[in-house]
C-alpha cells in the first residue's frame, strides 16, 4: 500500500481540497463514525468545522482532537429550536459554506411488530433531520451564491442488505429514499444560485450504529462474503469523495447519488 504520505497522496489531496482553506463547515453526527470521520477529514483540509452532535460531550471530545479549527456544536436534529439555535451559533461569524448531513439511527423490527414510535424516530431523525438542516443552512449559501451539501443516504435506500441481521429496516430505508429524493430537489432549485447538492450512499460500514450486528462472527462473515472487494467499509473510505464533492472542481455536479460499498450493489 502507498504511504499516506507520499508525494502521489499529497498532489491527490491538494487537488481534492483546492478552495477548501477558509471554508465553514458543519456536519451533523460529527461525534462518531462516518460524521466524525468527514470532519476530522474536512479539518485537515481547512476548514473551519463544526462538530454538531445529539452527544455535546463527544463533540466536544472529538473537536478538541480535531485542533483549533474545529468547534463542537450540541444539536438534536429532530428538534427545530434545537437546529435553528445551533445553525445560529454556527452562522454569527458568516454564513457556512458546506453541510454534511450525517446524523442517524437504525431502529429495525419486524414490519408486523414494528411500534409507530420505531418508525417516527428513525424517519424524524434521518430525513426530517436532514431537511431541518439544510433548510437552516440554504439561505446563507444563496446569500453569497456558493454552497456544497452533501447528504449521506445508504445503499438501503434502493437495495434490500444482505444478511439476514438487516432485515426489518424499513424505517432506514424509507428515510434514506427520503434523503435521495429531497437531494435531486435540492440540486435542482438550487444550481442556478452556485450550490449543489448530492448523496454519499455507503454501503456496509463499520460504525457504531453496525458494531452490535457485525459482532457476530456469523453475520461479519456473511456480510463479508457478500461484498467483492471481499472487506467491510471503514469511514475513512469516504473522505476523498467528500472532499472532492465540496471542492472547486466539483462545481459542475450536482444531484447525484455516489455509492461506496466495495462492488455490493453489483451482485
Amino acid at each position: 500500500m502507498t504511504p499516506r504520505d507520499s508525494a502521489t497522496e499529497k498532489g491527490l489531496q491538494a487537488e481534492l481540497t483546492r478552495g477548501l482553506r477558509g471554508r465553514r463547515a458543519l456536519v451533523t453526527g460529527a461525534a462518531s463514525g462516518l460524521g466524525r470521520a468527514m470532519a476530522d477529514a474536512l479539518t485537515e483540509s481547512g476548514t473551519t468545522t463544526f462538530y454538531a452532535d445529539i452527544d455535546e460531550g463527544k463533540a466536544t471530545s472529538a473537536a478538541k482532537s480535531a485542533g483549533t479549527a474545529a468547534s463542537p456544536l450540541g444539536i438534536d436534529v429532530t428538534d427545530l429550536a434545537s437546529v435553528r439555535r445551533a445553525f445560529g451559533q454556527a452562522t454569527a461569524d458568516g454564513p457556512l459554506d458546506i453541510l454534511v448531513c450525517s446524523a442517524g439511527i437504525s431502529r429495525a423490527n419486524w414490519i408486523e411488530e414494528m411500534q409507530i414510535e420505531e418508525w417516527d424516530a428513525v424517519l424524524r431523525t434521518n430525513l426530517t433531520g436532514a431537511f431541518l438542516c439544510c433548510q437552516a443552512a440554504v439561505p446563507g449559501m444563496l446569500q453569497q451564491k456558493w454552497g456544497r451539501i452533501v447528504n449521506v443516504a445508504s445503499i438501503a435506500a434502493t437495495w434490500a442488505p444482505r444478511p439476514k441481521r438487516f432485515d426489518g429496516g424499513y424505517n432506514y430505508s424509507a428515510s434514506k429514499a427520503g434523503v435521495l429524493g429531497m437531494t435531486v430537489r435540492l440540486a435542482v432549485e438550487l444550481a442556478p444560485h452556485g450550490i449543489t447538492a448530492n448523496c454519499i450512499s455507503p454501503g456496509i460500514m463499520q460504525t457504531p450504529l453496525t458494531k452490535h450486528a457485525l459482532e457476530d462472527p456469523d453475520t461479519r462473515k456473511a456480510a463479508v462474503d457478500s461484498i467483492p472487494m471481499g472487506r467491510l467499509g471503514e469511514p475513512d473510505d469516504l473522505c476523498a469523495l467528500l472532499l472532492f464533492l465540496c471542492c472547486d472542481g466539483s462545481s459542475y455536479l450536482t444531484g447525484q447519488n455516489i455509492v461506496i460499498d466495495g462492488g455490493y450493489s453489483l451482485w
